[in-house]
């Protein structure tokens, strides 16, 4: 579930994502990939509030790669919530590790 082009991504703080800017189209270029990533983002939802866990996000936004590794709040069609109503478009997030 990874974009074609490999980009070197750098770790950024939960706090520090408020600060960027996101890219307009999908960093995905195929619905098998777009499914899968909701389904995995609907299963770190369920980690997040239930189990309490972290996953790593790995996300493009205008300045580059990075990622992140955080509890996940919430999951819509649209946008990823962490803590502190912080949040990153669905569309800018190339991978979710469990």
């Amino acid at each position: 579930m990874v974009a074609k082009k490999k980009t070197k991504c750098s770790d950024i703080q939960r706090n520090a994502i408020l600060g960027l800017e996101f890219l307009k189209f999908d960093v995905l270029d195929s619905d098998r990939a777009r499914n899968l990533r909701q389904k995995k983002l609907q299963e770190a939802t369920f980690m997040g509030n239930v189990e309490e866990k972290k996953v790593c996000i790995e996300f493009l936004s205008k300045s580059g790669c990075y990622t992140v590794s955080t509890t996940l709040w919430a999951c819509t069609n649209d946008w990823v919530v962490f803590k502190e109503n912080q949040r990153i478009p669905v569309k800018s997030i190339r991978k979710v590790e469990l």
